[in-house]
């Protein structure tokens, strides 16, 4: 008969997505034909718990797809032991144990029994005990707690522990847990012959702990090497240093942690204890990757409630697998209708453990600032991302007239790879296109084309297999005043640039939180704005109406007037919102040559700027 070794996982707890947590590891070896009551007695004999009042409760995982399986019986037993037959490993199929009071679990079992009886489920509201009201205002709830004595009063057992663990990392010692269970938790030092101890118990029935005895004195060498080497100390370092963490922009370096072990609690760490101890206070603060992906059902049902009339998507693959997530909120979408329908996309690669794609679109708004859109999270920029990306935003935006995507994705961008001409150092090349871009009038732009031929004609045929019309304001099909490039997105992103490392979950509630912070900062500057335009078309404005000062005007008729700049002469039509020199039109604002003519009729410029320069609170609400 074939012995078989089990692992066994004690004083954990079971979290919502059926994972045991927190748990300490022991292990026994049974026959592989032993029965329930065997297998119940070898546990409760290596684990010190006493059966005639505990029950223990022993479940497993077989697949991450299924639920923990209990074993209850001898047919539980056997179908665990056929399947531990497969992989004899020691951390193959371990056990998840849990204790409980054979009298809460009776209690349990008769409150059941009645409520099955009467058809319903009532909740009794049950008067808190006056022991547990006595400590109220004495309960400890943090787990940084640092002076310990006996009396003390903590929230709940879990907190006892966390506290023990900093408090050994903090005096250099290492302890080892002689009985624990839901009513007591009493710890010892490792060091055999040594008088600390510690020791904690429930009040009568709640989840609070007191400590009821607690030796502080140690009687080993806690300066023996041997011993300081055993312990481990990342998980509590980790613990301590989490709120370092909660700013995904904040760097905190293994180096760093090492600095402030050292002067703030005398803890002398080495690099890869240091390193341990970040990666731990990471997943403390994050989770596991693949549970980030389990959060999101949940996530965007409440999403969907919170902001009513939110756009959001979740699209899993065949396999049930994540695929694709998508969302717009409803403050985004209302404010739309006050901005341009030009909108600018981009991707940007994500650094997680599964790595994957964020999709933005952004537009800018009567302030000249970025205005977040929608953003998505997808495997790779392909063809049926974008395509599910762009059905997704025109359901939750409709079409407009005039409308045009920016985007620098286009393949033909790609293949000319004018932009690694640029990089070469070329910067006259840098400064002639963006001029060449803002070309009001054919004739500056066929300039401004001449001199780039002059410093570099390949840049010239790139450019020209590119097409004028997708990057020159002048030839362009659809009037994108200032919105000539992807640069709002691109700022979009470098402002989101540290928060692709973090599991899908957490970046998505990141840009709630950012849109949401950039829509009420957005609303305060609006209500306090008094001029008729946002901040940045104000001062084009104002700069224009500096220049206008120097031009004379004549008139021709009501509307059209001939403006003179030195021996240049330009047309300014006011019927029709247009200049000769291009930029009135262009830029739907009026150049200094309407605000010359403007001023000889004696006429102000409110009714001559784009509706989509005005400041509005109600763009943000």
């Amino acid at each position: 008969m074939s012995k078989i070794p089990i692992m066994l996982k004690l004083n954990g707890n079971w979290d919502h997505y059926d994972i045991f947590r927190d748990f300490e590891v022991d292990a026994i070896v049974v026959d592989e034909n032993a029965s329930y009551e065997i297998l119940i007695s070898t546990i409760a004999e290596q684990l010190s718990i006493d059966t005639s009042d505990k029950i223990v409760e022993i479940k497993y995982i077989v697949n991450d797809n299924c639920p923990p399986m209990e074993i209850r019986n001898v047919m539980g037993v056997r179908v665990y032991m056929e399947t531990k037959k497969e992989n004899k490993n020691l951390g193959s199929y371990p056990l998840c144990i849990s204790v409980r009071d054979f009298n809460m679990q009776l209690a349990i079992t008769n409150d059941s029994t009645s409520a099955c009886s009467s058809g319903s489920l009532n909740l009794l509201e049950i008067p808190s005990s006056p022991a547990i009201e006595e400590y109220q205002s004495e309960i400890i709830t943090e787990s940084t707690q640092t002076y310990i004595e006996e009396g003390q009063v903590y929230q709940d057992k879990q907190v006892v522990a966390a506290v023990m663990k900093n408090f050994s990392v903090m005096h250099k010692f290492q302890f080892r847990v002689k009985r624990s269970s839901h009513r007591s938790y009493w710890l010892i030092c490792v060091a055999k012959n040594c008088k600390w101890h510690f020791k904690a118990t429930s009040i009568n029935e709640s989840a609070m702990s007191k400590i009821r005895s607690f030796s502080r004195q140690h009687t080993c060498s806690l300066m023996d090497e041997t011993f300081i080497q055993r312990k481990r100390t990342a998980a509590v370092v980790g613990s301590i240093i989490v709120p370092k963490y909660c700013n995904p922009k904040t760097v905190y370096t293994p180096k760093d942690i090492q600095t402030d072990m050292l002067s703030e609690h005398g803890l002398n760490l080495s690099y890869m204890q240091a390193w341990r101890a970040n990666e731990k206070a990471l997943q403390f603060l994050r989770g596991n990757s693949s549970d980030s992906y389990n959060k999101l059902p949940k996530y965007f049902y409440i999403l969907e409630k919170t902001y009513p009339g939110s756009v959001v998507k979740l699209k899993k693959a065949a396999d049930d697998c994540f695929l694709y997530a998508f969302v717009a909120l409803c403050t985004s979408i209302s404010g739309w209708q006050h901005c341009r329908p030009i909108v600018v996309v981009d991707g940007t690669f994500l650094k997680s453990a599964y790595r994957g794609i964020m999709l933005t679109t952004s537009t800018m708004d009567a302030t000249g600032t970025i205005f977040p859109l929608a953003y998505a999270v997808v495997d790779s920029e392909n063809d049926a991302s974008w395509k599910w990306f762009f059905e997704q935003f025109k359901e939750a935006y409709g079409e407009r007239p005039s409308m045009c995507v920016v985007s620098d994705k286009n393949e033909s961008i790609l293949k000319a790879n004018i932009r690694s001409k640029f990089k070469k150092g070329h910067l006259q090349l840098h400064v002639l296109y963006f001029a060449t871009t803002r070309s009001y009038t054919l004739d500056e732009f066929n300039e401004r084309m001449l001199k780039i031929e002059e410093v570099d004609p390949s840049v010239k045929s790139y450019l020209y297999v590119i097409g004028y019309h997708r990057w020159s304001r002048v030839h362009a099909t659809v009037n994108r005043t200032f919105t000539m490039t992807s640069n709002i997105a691109e700022s979009l992103n470098a402002v989101t640039k540290e928060t692709r490392e973090l599991p899908v979950f957490d970046l998505l509630e990141y840009m709630r939180t950012l849109l949401e912070r950039w829509t009420k900062e957005k609303l305060l500057k609006a209500k306090g704005t008094f001029t008729y335009l946002g901040y940045k078309f104000n001062k084009e404005l104002d700069d224009n109406n500096t220049l206008s000062q120097k031009l004379r005007v004549r008139a021709s008729t009501d509307h059209i007037h001939t403006v003179l700049d030195g021996v240049k002469r330009y047309i300014v039509c006011l019927e029709n919102k247009k200049c000769s020199c291009g930029q009135f039109q262009l830029d739907e604002l009026p150049c200094a040559h309407a605000l010359a003519a403007l001023r000889h009729r004696k006429e102000t410029y409110e009714n001559y700027c784009s509706l989509y320069y005005k400041e509005e609170p109600s763009a943000y609400l």
